[in-house]
């Protein structure tokens, strides 16, 4: 994996970004105040931030030992939650008292530390992107991806982060969506323990692996589909990220699209979705240029892309379809 010092946010936009690749960036956040402090001076530090929000903190089931992860049988979740307040759910950890672990996970820092995303700058990006934090003991967050870019940033403890690039996708076997931890699409494998048995094409996503350990200060880029899996190996740990998209989505609901597509096509034979794969490769995802370029702009029509300002109806007559199928009528066009 490339590792960087140094970066600015100008060459991070034109070199890191449009690369793709993971980068570690050494450093990166080695001024922030919490670096190389002790795990409890870093607990008491942050409670002055807490605005006294309540977050749900996350309490190991038995046996789960910080594996945090879908249900045995798939239906839930390894874990409960506790509503507190965050500076609760710090005393709670560094208490120790829940054995099967007690994690603080995914917290908006602009909800629940607001000063300190004033205080922790991070210059690669624009301001209005709003960290979140995790922290907790000895920890795994499980194989996954998110709709989005990710810079992640130890504070405290050690951080081994193992990447594999979206075209794994087939290999690291997902889970059900409705139950994955966190609603994200999360990997049924098993990292330390494959069994090749239940998942065969694991050991060819394995080939492709990247794994790098981040310390405090240090952070890692990881691209927009990139799967992850992060493990938290200190006895306190600290972390802090950002989920980013350069270029917000005009609708920020790829799973309902896909879910619509999957009741449209999962009835036709294979030849039919074949069709439809190529139709959404050069309309939807432009892979072969600019589906429409080759007619006047004042008569592309919706195959042309949905003009700006033409959200409502483009949403509207998708909800004409959908609605009576569920008993409900679409809202009138205003």
């Amino acid at each position: 994996m490339r590792e960087i010092s140094g970066l600015s946010r100008a060459e991070f936009e034109a070199d890191i970004l449009p690369a793709g690749k993971p980068v570690v960036m050494r450093g990166l956040v080695a001024d922030w105040p919490e670096i190389g402090r002790s795990a409890p001076e870093v607990f008491e530090s942050l409670k002055p931030y807490d605005s006294g929000a309540i977050q749900g903190t996350l309490i190991g089931g038995e046996g789960v030992k910080g594996q945090f992860n879908y249900a045995p049988n798939l239906r839930g979740q390894n874990y409960g939650q506790t509503p507190e307040t965050l500076s609760a759910g710090l005393d709670r950890i560094l208490s120790g008292t829940d054995k099967d672990g007690a994690y603080l996970q995914s917290i908006p820092l602009d909800v629940h530390m607001p000063n300190f995303v004033t205080d922790h700058a991070m210059l690669l990006l624009a301001e209005r992107v709003s960290p979140r934090a995790w922290i907790g003991g000895p920890t795994t967050v499980q194989t996954h991806f998110d709709q989005s870019h990710n810079i992640a940033c130890v504070v405290l403890g050690e951080r081994v982060v193992t990447v594999f690039p979206p075209d794994q996708l087939p290999g690291l076997y997902p889970g059900p969506l409705e139950t994955a931890p966190g609603g994200a699409i999360v990997s049924l494998t098993n990292l330390d323990n494959p069994d090749f048995d239940a998942h065969p094409k694991f050991k060819a996503a394995l080939a492709t692996k990247q794994q790098v350990t981040l310390r405090a200060g240090d952070a890692i880029y990881i691209p927009y589909g990139w799967w992850h899996h992060v493990r938290a190996t200190a006895p306190l740990n600290m972390l802090v990220n950002y989920w980013f998209v350069p270029n917000a989505p005009r609708l920020e609901t790829p799973y309902a699209a896909m879910a619509i597509a999957m009741l449209c096509f999962d009835r036709l034979d294979d030849n039919a979705r074949e069709v439809w794969s190529g139709l959404f490769d050069h309309f939807v995802f432009r892979k072969n240029g600019d589906p429409m370029g080759h007619v006047d702009d004042n008569v592309r029509g919706f195959l042309g892309g949905v003009p700006v300002g033409h959200e409502a109806g483009a949403i509207h007559e998708v909800l004409s379809v959908l609605g009576p199928m569920v008993g409900l009528s679409p809202p009138p066009r205003k």
